[in-house]
């Protein structure tokens, strides 16, 4: 499977702060990756980059073969990008910006537009100012799909959405992955959110990207574990490099991000250890647990 982005030892500071610091992250063509990490992570510098908005003090990138320095027309006309804010003028209407932005794309389509609009029930006529602010994402959608980009590149779609409107940008997300080898990055604070639209996931930690797999793998690997000790075992170390979460007289809950079918046995043959349990866990207990993980290395 071909990579649509390739980033390697990308830095870039703002003054004296360091935001990006040698990161490396591909992205497959065909798939549907979430970025997620802690606030001021850099998720939206590296989107900006990535859209040629930002230029990087150090390192390489590149997306769908081209350079965003070197070739930054070329890279707009073949990604869709929805940014967490677009600012446009107020009096304009939703046709009038689609006609602004229609002369800069060789392969805008004004019938798909039409689509779009009816999709996400919003009025071509509706200006601008008298759109709420999901209705703006929504239309900031419909220009970055009107091209049929190859790339699409999402920075908190779901923010302010109601559910209904949540659904209509599944919709519109997956409806543009119909032609092979297209391809969505898409930066979210919403797990659930990302779990449903998503196939993989890239966390972003002190600069880095610290993660990247598919979400299914990525959960397969990991385990909570409720121990019951013998009391006469305390203190006791456990195997492997578990996130200890918490500790009581003769019990511990442990997280592990590499579980594996050695682990349980080394558990279940500890005569430490009284009895096991296996805990439910999430996508969300994955990702706090690999930041917990990244901080205390």
């Amino acid at each position: 499977m071909n990579d649509v982005i390739q980033v390697r030892g990308l830095e870039l500071a703002y003054g004296k702060e360091e935001v990006l610091s040698g990161l490396d992250f591909d992205l497959p063509a065909g798939s549907v990756t979430g970025l997620l990490g802690p606030n001021g992570a850099g998720k939206s510098t590296l989107l900006r980059v990535l859209a040629t908005e930002l230029r990087p003090d150090a390192g390489t990138v590149s997306v769908l073969g081209l350079d965003p320095r070197r070739n930054a027309r070329a890279v707009r006309r073949a990604i869709g990008w929805v940014p967490d804010r677009v600012d446009l003028p107020r009096w304009m209407s939703i046709d009038d910006h689609m006609r602004f932005l229609r002369p800069f794309y060789p392969t805008w389509d004004k019938a798909e537009v039409a689509r779009l609009l009816e999709l996400f029930e919003l009025d071509p006529r509706a200006r601008i100012a008298d759109l709420s602010k999901g209705q703006r994402m929504l239309e900031a959608l419909v220009a970055a799909l009107a091209h049929s980009p190859r790339l699409l590149l999402l920075d908190e779609p779901f923010s302010g959405l109601d559910p209904f409107a949540r659904r209509r940008v599944f919709d519109g997300v997956l409806d543009h992955l119909r032609d092979a080898g297209k391809s969505v990055l898409v930066v979210s604070h919403s797990i659930n959110d990302l779990e449903r639209c998503c196939d993989r996931v890239a966390l972003l930690s002190e600069g880095r990207i610290t993660t990247c797999e598919d979400i299914e793998g990525l959960q397969r690997r990991s385990a909570r574990v409720a121990v019951s000790l013998d009391p006469d075992a305390v203190p006791w170390s456990p195997p492997g490099e578990p996130i200890i979460e918490e500790t009581g007289a003769d019990t511990a809950t442990l997280f592990y991000l590499d579980w594996s079918d050695a682990l349980a046995a080394e558990l279940a043959n500890d005569r430490a250890v009284r009895d096991l349990d296996l805990l439910s866990r999430d996508l969300e207990d994955v990702l706090v647990a690999s930041v917990a993980r990244e901080r205390t290395a």
